[in-house]
């Protein structure tokens, strides 16, 4: 179909619109006009009629026919006017053009009715008598306030007729002239209107064919000026932003390329949008080969990068997880790149064959050395024990410092290897359901004679109701074995405080103390390995260093958090959050 222009459309609508009021505009003025002559016939009818019945008042209407039609006669000559005089019964007593013995009874004539009643009577009809259209106009003759007659005046029609058929046919002349007049008039603005729109459009295709030195010139100064100046100033504009976009491509390109890590971004249907070398010697394709459009399932076919952009996609948040593909072991990190563009998600491959290479042979070594040293350190013990019966005075005094770091020797090395395996990606943890109400007041129990023996209180505060969590028993307990060690340890007198609550989704784990506390500037590193406070205080009790870092794994191990608050002199509470369900 083919498309019509706006100068042709705007050119149809003004035609139409002014050929309607042209027309409208005739009809109204031919019809007005033909109202104006006849009501100006009527009113020069009226005046004669009333000559008439004033020349007639010499005569009566009862009296000699002759006279009256001979008055009518000659009055209707001068004129130029058919004058009728009738009698109240509708008897014709006169008529200045056909003799009143051959006419019909009058009475029921309308203009007639209307005299005979004392008003003025106006009718346009078809004289029967004359055979044409006539104007009509009658007046009651009075006498002594009495109506004894009627003087009807009339005028045919035809030549009022041809008077408003010669003005129509001058104003139809005139109307077809302002209607070629107007349509040109309406063409020449429509082309005016339209010639710039049409600079406009070849402008914008200039610039859609990434022409940005297209400009439009136009003098106009109404709002088709402001739209070409709106249009070379978003030229400008568009010009600025591509040579910027432009310049970020490039840039964004020769960073991508020079990443060792594989970089891909796919759309919502998980095919390939932009992808860097890193990722294409990942896959084993060439350089020169272009991926871009292929699902990423056919470039990398792994169970696990498949499950991280479809865990993406499905929390809405940056996941990661490790991926292995051939010998190699990779870290992907994937995230969406924006919330409005739902399932655009962009992925990241470390390579962490070497980090994991060396963490395996870092947990092999702590093991190894963990179990070749625990034998030794077991022997050293239980000799020392036999001795320590024996011993005597100072023998006494020097056993008990061996056998006091002998006991942190093996302590020691228990927390290293239990660190080991928390650290150890593979561990699979043996979560069950459990009572973390009940598993807390067991701990509780085992520290007890210790509390009592410094004066302190230990105390549980938890709902009778609280509920059951997903968690490894062991690696739960732990977590409650080295926090309450440590407030034992590290608090003189008061009291000791487990405080067990419920969030939306989660439960709350507070241990707090009344110890010596922990300084601000501490707090940040408390839970790093080997990491101690008081290195005296701590070398006193036994302590190794690892309790804290040993909770933080286990916290994170099960998708919490934990977290602590502290006050020199006034004590510390530790805060655990664990999530309720299975993780």
């Amino acid at each position: 179909m083919q498309r019509i222009g706006i100068m042709w459309r705007q050119f149809f609508y003004y035609s139409l619109i002014i050929v309607a009021v042209i027309l409208v505009l005739a009809f109204f003025v031919s019809r007005e006009t033909r109202h104006h002559y006849i009501r100006v016939t009527e009113t020069n009818l009226r005046h004669q009629a009333e000559l008439v019945e004033e020349a007639l008042n010499s005569l009566p209407i009862g009296g000699d026919t002759e006279e009256i039609n001979k008055l009518v006669n000659t009055i209707g000559k001068k004129v130029g006017t058919r004058i009728t005089v009738i009698k109240t019964t509708g008897e014709v007593i006169g008529d200045s053009e056909e003799d009143p013995k051959n006419m019909e009874n009058h009475a029921a004539r309308p203009e007639i009715r209307e005299a005979l009643r004392g008003e003025m009577g106006e009718s346009i009809r078809y004289s029967h008598t004359l055979r044409k259209k006539m104007v009509y106009v009658a007046l009651p003759i009075r006498r002594a306030n009495k109506v004894v007659g009627v003087v009807r005046t009339s005028l045919p029609l035809k030549g009022v007729e041809e008077l408003l058929r010669s003005i129509n046919q001058k104003i139809l002349y005139w109307a077809v002239i302002l209607i070629a007049l107007a349509l040109f008039l309406s063409l020449t603005s429509s082309k005016a209107l339209t010639k710039p729109i049409r600079r406009m459009v070849e402008a914008t295709k200039g610039i859609a064919a990434r022409d940005f030195t297209t400009r439009v010139s136009t003098q106009r100064r109404d709002e088709l000026g402001e739209l070409a100046y709106a249009l070379n100033w978003m030229t400008e504009e568009i010009e600025r932003l591509f040579n910027e976009l432009t310049r970020e491509k490039e840039e964004l390109a020769a960073i991508l390329s020079s990443m060792i890590e594989g970089v891909i971004v796919l759309d919502s249907e998980g095919r390939i949008v932009l992808t860097n070398e890193g990722f294409k010697n990942i896959c084993g394709l060439p350089a020169s080969e272009s991926v871009v459009g292929k699902h990423h399932w056919e470039m990398l076919r792994s169970v696990e990068f498949k499950g991280l952009i479809d865990k993406v996609r499905t929390k809405g948040r940056a996941e990661g997880v490790e991926i292995r593909i051939g010998d190699r072991v990779y870290l992907g990190n994937a995230s969406l790149i924006s919330k409005r563009e739902r399932g655009k998600t962009v992925a990241v491959l470390h390579d962490i064959t070497e980090i994991k290479r060396l963490e395996q042979l870092k947990s092999e070594f702590v093991a190894n050395a963990s179990h070749e040293l625990r034998t030794p350190l077991t022997v050293v013990k239980g000799f020392v024990e036999t001795l320590g019966g024996k011993a005597k005075g100072e023998d006494q005094h020097f056993l008990g410092i061996v056998r006091r770091h002998t006991d942190r020797m093996i302590s020691l090395i228990s927390d290293l290897s239990l660190l080991s395996q928390l650290e150890d990606r593979e561990q699979r943890f043996d979560k069950k359901t459990m009572d973390l109400r009940e598993l807390a007041s067991y701990v509780m129990e085992i520290f007890r004679e210790k509390a009592q023996k410094k004066g302190l209180k230990l105390e549980l505060l938890a709902p009778d109701e609280f509920p059951l969590i997903e968690g490894d028993p062991f690696f739960i307990e732990q977590i409650f074995v080295n926090l309450l060690d440590n407030a034992v340890k590290y608090t003189e007198q008061g009291e000791i405080k487990i405080k067990l609550s419920e969030l939306n989704k989660e439960v709350k784990i507070e241990v707090s103390d009344t110890g010596i506390g922990i300084p601000k500037q501490h707090l940040s590193r408390i839970f790093e390995r080997f990491y101690t406070v008081d290195k005296a205080r701590s070398r006193e009790f036994g302590g190794t260093g690892l309790g804290l870092s040993i909770v933080k794994h286990i916290v994170l191990a099960h998708n919490g958090r934990i977290d602590v608050e502290s006050q020199p002199g006034k004590g510390s509470k530790f805060i655990v959050i664990l999530p309720k369900e299975r993780t």
